[in-house]
């Protein structure tokens, strides 16, 4: 809008942007979150971006990306079936494992990438502009949703020679897939909050997880934990067990006659994935205005 006492000046008709908050530090959440949707073809592009900047778009990053899980696989394999028992137990383990490890992959590098995106500020993008923080976690978690859909073409083959079959539990794989990224997020976001006032929380994320993946069934059975040990009822607390068991269902069908139903899995992944993204949202926007002075 031009000024009326000098036309050589130009006002900006939108008033300058506040950030009233509530006394446990949240803003209005409905402003919020309508802010952080504005942004969302934002968050889009820095998808694509940060898959460019990874060299995912060429053959090589693109093999490499496929490659790396299966390579663990094969290492976990031999691992678990030979020095564990003695013996290769077959190609529907292997395919076991690996469809485990995309999923296992999706989870950690949501958190990862999210938490990095946050520490560095989308290069200092974000902490010059008025752009709502948890834009660049949701954007990281477009990212490794993109990156785990290639993924699993290159499961397909490993699929067809296990002859796990096609069967109705499939169709819980794109809730659990939903999910998963749900769970990611929500951690991500409370861990971003977290490395914010101890740093070193980023070198010592890739470690928690790879722990976190060795007590999960992901590389070993879900079948293992069914007892009613005080260590097998520990072993389901775990909040990853019910969600890859889900996983490990819903692509190869039940491993035993006794095993828990998927719905019930679900249910109760369902639960750890909203609690978590709810409490990791509202504790990552109630901390967001502290992250520039502590950057």
């Amino acid at each position: 809008m031009t000024n009326p006492a000098n036309p050589y000046i130009v006002e900006d008709s939108d008033p300058p942007i506040t950030r009233k908050t509530t006394k446990l530090g949240l803003p209005p959440l409905r402003t919020y979150l309508s802010e952080a949707y504005r942004f969302r073809t934002f968050a889009l592009y820095w998808s694509r971006a940060d898959i460019k900047a990874r060299n995912f778009e060429t053959v090589l990053g693109r093999a490499w990306h496929l490659i790396n899980p299966l390579l663990f696989g094969l290492i976990y394999f031999v691992f678990v079936g030979i020095l564990s028992e003695g013996g290769l137990e077959g190609i529907d383990r292997l395919a076991l494992i690996i469809g485990n490890l995309y999923a296992w992959v999706f989870f950690s590098s949501t958190i990862l990438t999210s938490v990095t995106a946050v520490e560095s500020g989308g290069g200092g993008l974000i902490s010059q502009s008025a752009i709502p923080r948890v834009v660049l976690p949701v954007a990281s978690t477009l990212t490794a949703g993109n990156l785990f859909i290639r993924s699993l073409i290159a499961y397909i083959p490993f699929h067809l020679l296990a002859a796990r079959g096609l069967h109705v539990d499939m169709l819980w794989a794109p809730i659990l897939a939903v999910l998963i990224s749900m769970f990611g997020l929500g951690l991500a976001l409370l861990f971003s909050v977290v490395n914010v006032y101890l740093r070193d929380i980023s070198r010592l994320l890739p470690h928690a997880l790879r722990l976190w993946l060795y007590l999960s069934p992901a590389i070993w059975e879900y079948t293992r934990v069914i007892g009613d040990s005080t260590l097998d009822r520990l072993a389901r607390w775990n909040p990853m067990y019910s969600g890859m068991t889900a996983w490990t269902i819903a692509l190869g069908g039940p491993l035993d006659p006794n095993s828990p139903p998927i719905a019930g899995e679900v249910a109760i992944f369902a639960a750890w994935a909203v609690g978590a993204l709810v409490v990791g949202f509202l504790i990552f926007v109630a901390r967001e205005d502290e992250f520039a002075v502590r950057s």
